[in-house]
């Protein structure tokens, strides 16, 4: 419904030959997990509270030490290691943070959308973001949504308005699962990925 098994395939192979380097890549100074930081880019998905709950929650990346490696806008690795350190999962909040300094994303949620495909949730300091993630055995790569890529009529099908900054805000975790499945159809598998973590221990 997503990702086309042959570009699922493609992108796996394609993001393993990544993961052997022994430089990471960095698509910008402020990135770290998960998500970019949404409220820097225009056209994001956001809203003014928590949509994924404790009890909507998914547990997707194994706790352990990971490296971070975010991509530019072409696909393209650029820079190095941006952030190292242990990621912990918290089992009654079902959060992602990290004790490490410099960690930007503290509490992130996750929320399965289907199969190896997830939703973030990244609490930021002026609104809640939102992005993609997809899960593979021994890594996880992530991308920013950018909401200018739907119609209007679209967002209208999902009850969701663009703010003239560019910005949608989402009121419903129902809103946030149905914008997100249509953004990913109409990519039809082409995602560009903004960053990937590698587990490293």
């Amino acid at each position: 419904m997503f990702l086309k098994p042959r570009k699922r395939a493609a992108l796996s192979g394609a993001l393993r030959k990544f993961a052997t380097r022994s430089r990471l890549s960095l698509r910008s100074a402020g990135i770290s997990l998960l998500v970019l930081p949404a409220l820097a880019l225009a056209g994001c998905f956001t809203s003014e509270v928590e949509l994924i709950g404790a009890r909507q929650a998914t547990r997707a990346m194994p706790p352990g030490e990971y490296t971070h490696t975010p991509f530019d806008t072409e696909g393209v690795e650029w820079g190095g290691v941006t952030w190292q350190g242990r990621i912990d999962y918290a089992r009654f909040s079902r959060r992602y943070s990290s004790d490490v300094e410099n960690f930007p994303h503290q509490n992130a949620r996750l929320r399965r959308l289907s199969g190896d495909i997830y939703i973030a949730q990244v609490p930021r300091q002026d609104a809640i973001t939102y992005g993609v993630l997809f899960v593979y055995a021994d890594m996880t790569t992530y991308h920013q949504p950018d909401c200018h890529i739907l119609t209007a009529e679209q967002l209208a099908a999902a009850g969701i308005t663009r703010d003239p900054e560019g910005f949608c805000d989402i009121e419903t975790l129902d809103q946030l699962e149905q914008v997100i499945r249509t953004y990913l159809d109409i990519l039809d598998g082409d995602v560009r990925i903004d960053g990937i973590y590698r587990r490293v221990g």
